[in-house]
């Protein structure tokens, strides 16, 4: 197990299955501006993690969403917010507390959550979906919402 420690969340990660899990994930292959252009920056969001995904053995270029999981962009007046799942093998604890496993349904208001502001333009939300994800073998998997900021793309800024 890697333990990763982000202020007061601390996360026990099998790295080795989790990388596994992504060696069979396929890339991102929709073609939409949306994607493409998240696809463009993640050099950028890998800069602004600064070696995290690497410790918790994510591929930032593969497409793991299950169900309604999936790579969501929402645009503001003067941002673009990109919100993407990805999911390792693992425990979370937030104030030496584990995360209880959420289920199913409208669960974003009640959701327990641990949340973690890395740069100005970019956030992690990990949330506990053991019961909902499928990996195979996988005891324990985590949700992790990565919330990207950029800039609007020039084609929505001329609307």
């Amino acid at each position: 197990m890697t333990t990763v420690e982000l202020g007061n969340i601390k996360l026990e990660i099998d790295r080795i299955a989790t990388e596994k899990f992504y060696k069979s994930q396929s890339g991102f292959i929709c073609d939409c501006p949306d994607c493409v252009n998240y696809v463009d920056k993640i050099s950028d969001v890998k800069t602004q993690l600064n070696g995290i995904e690497k410790q918790l053995g994510i591929d930032l270029t593969k497409d793991v969403g299950q169900g309604m999981d999936e790579l969501m962009p929402h645009d503001y007046d003067n941002h673009h917010l990109y919100v993407i799942p990805y999911y390792v093998i693992g425990k979370s604890y937030l104030n030496e507390k584990e995360l209880d496993k959420e289920n199913s349904g409208p669960i974003w208001r009640n959701t327990k959550r641990a949340e973690k502001k890395l740069t100005d333009n970019l956030s992690l939300t990990i949330i506990n979906t053991t019961d909902d994800i499928e990996i195979e073998n996988a005891e324990n998997i985590l949700t992790i919402w990565l919330e990207f900021k950029t800039e609007l793309r020039t084609e929505l800024k001329t609307k």
